[in-house]
């Protein structure tokens, strides 16, 4: 009975995560990344990567195609037409959305981060128990599937838990040292490039558990180290000659990502700033308990990792997780908590550290030092679950699902013969609302009243839609001009919920008369909404939106 409930708790925590993900799911193409990713999904079930939008050859004002690019998506750098745009993201994330559209429909691509979640808490038992015990890989399990970061990315439609669930999948295979282990981990890390192909240079540090022994080991140990290496290097090869095919047909080069020059990106003057912030971020999220699991990987002892058969794991685990620590911290500098989401693959590894030092003093303590630590382990993992919901991680369905509300009351609000200036919403307006969006981030200043003109002289009217926390942004930035003295006027729909969102008439001053439209956000039937295609659009003197 005893061994059944070691064995089952895991994968009742990892059940309990996957649901709770599908529960709380955002279910939104929201922002930047998630349209980026739900949008590219759509195209990929329609044999094609490329959006063509030759009605941006006809407009006068410079950077056309930026302006006609929503969040997600840039022009073509291949010398194409000049129309053309391209994904930002790389693919993996959105093949694994395309096959759950195509066999679930819409509903089921937001399947594919909770059952990510709930693999990356199994992987994490799995390493941990292959580490210290099987008591050890629930404990490691708990403070996972617990974690504020991962919970706060568990419920939104990007990239971090799956490439972190793949990464935990491959160590997991790892440590035990069998051929079908060694494609399994091959493959995972291959994935893992073609989510997150910035981390592939980080497949070199698992390469060295085949290495080493390949190279140090007795001769029948040599070559089977040399088969497995084979089969390890075979599915690593599998996902990056897949990421270089892409980013050559999308990018013109294997080596060029969808986020063009990354110069500046990277620099040594952001290491400082970046240890101190995820270092607090990590101790603020987890209690300083978490240092305690950091040193426990730089002491390979026994008495702390009694199941762990070979000294060389830690090695490449301790690689591992320093060097995916000072990539994000060479890399640009944020200011939210959350971009502890970079760092979600070394979390296995981290807990795991946790639970090895709780269960040696366990150990050494006896029955009293026992129920103290199993205590403070369920107390710590209640704990980071509060965190989780003071951080509105439980509510943050109901603020990504407003893009949902807002493009369909656009879209029953203005006619097809529109354009819609935005910048959050350029991507969300066009996927749910079906109407052409121009990203006022991308205009010129002096083009933003005389584009708005241009429009207006073929027949095509234009709207502003803006959260409230762009519209201080656009008064600083176009100050002066005529879109300016429009934030004056009454919007022509006002959005409240979570935040507020407003939609005003660009083309005309607004009849103070004419009452606004005001929508409170009940949130119904905004989940996993389908997209609406955009209307045919042409650009010349005669004719305009149908």
């Amino acid at each position: 009975m005893k061994d059944l409930l070691v064995r089952g708790l895991p994968l009742i925590l990892a059940g309990t995560i996957g649901i709770t993900g599908i529960v709380y799911a955002t279910t939104a193409a929201s922002g930047a990344d998630a349209h980026g990713y739900l949008a590219q999904a759509d195209t990929l079930i329609h044999g094609h990567v490329r959006i063509e939008q030759p009605w941006a050859a006809a407009v006068p004002w410079p950077a056309a195609s930026w302006t006609f690019s929503p969040l997600g998506y840039r022009p073509s750098s291949l010398g194409e037409e000049p129309w053309t745009i391209v994904p930002i993201y790389p693919p993996g994330l959105p093949m694994l959305f395309a096959l759950a559209r195509v066999v679930g429909g819409q509903e089921a691509v937001f399947w594919v981060v909770p059952l990510a979640g709930a693999m990356f808490v199994l992987a994490t038992a799995s390493i941990a128990r292959r580490l210290i015990s099987p008591a050890g890989g629930i404990v490691a399990a708990w403070l996972v599937a617990t974690s504020p970061a991962f919970l706060f990315m568990l419920v939104a439609p990007m990239s971090d838990v799956p490439v972190a669930a793949a990464w935990a999948v491959a160590f997991a295979c790892l440590l035990e040292r069998q051929r079908r282990r060694a494609t399994l981990a091959g493959g995972a890390i291959g994935m893992a490039i073609l989510i997150r192909p910035n981390l592939a240079p980080l497949a070199a540090v698992p390469a060295l558990w085949y290495l080493v022994p390949a190279l140090t080991g007795r001769m029948a140990v040599r070559r089977e180290a040399r088969v497995q290496g084979a089969l390890f290097s075979a599915g690593v090869a599998a996902g990056g000659a897949a990421i270089a095919t892409f980013f050559t047909v999308v990018n013109g080069s294997p080596l060029t990502t969808g986020y063009g020059s990354m110069t500046g990106a990277f620099a040594v003057e952001h290491v400082a700033p970046n240890a101190a912030l995820y270092l607090r971020w990590l101790v603020e999220s987890h209690t300083p308990v978490v240092l305690f699991g950091m040193l426990a990987l730089v002491l390979p002892l026994r008495w702390l990792w009694p199941a762990a058969r070979e000294r060389l794991a830690f090695i490449v685990i301790g690689l591992f997780v320093a060097a995916l620590w000072i990539f994000y911290w060479c890399y640009l500098v944020f200011d939210a908590w959350w971009y502890l989401r970079f760092l979600l693959p070394s979390w296995p590894f981290l807990m795991a550290g946790v639970a090895a030092a709780a269960l040696a003093i366990a150990r050494r303590g006896g029955r009293p030092a026992a129920i103290v630590m199993g205590g403070a382990i369920i107390a710590l993992g209640v704990w980071q679950v509060a965190v989780a919901a003071d951080r509105h991680v439980f509510d943050l369905w109901k603020n990504e699902r407003r893009y949902v509300t807002v493009a369909r009351e656009v879209r029953r609000t203005i006619g097809r013969a529109s354009v819609v200036y935005a910048m959050q919403h350029s991507g969300s307006v066009r996927y749910y609302g079906g109407r052409l969006s121009v990203r006022y981030d991308t205009m010129a200043d002096p083009w933003i009243d005389r584009s708005v003109d241009w429009l207006s002289a073929r027949g095509i009217r234009s709207y502003l839609l803006v959260d409230d926390w762009e519209v201080p942004l656009l008064r600083e930035r176009f100050a002066g001009r005529r879109l300016v003295e429009r934030l004056d006027d009454p919007p022509l729909l006002h959005y409240i919920g979570t935040s507020e969102v407003f939609l005003y008439d660009l083309s005309e001053p607004r009849d103070p008369l004419i009452p606004v439209v005001t929508v409170r956000d009940t949130y119904e039937d905004t989940r996993s909404v389908a997209p609406v295609r955009l209307p045919p659009i042409q650009f010349d003197a005669s004719s305009t939106l149908p």
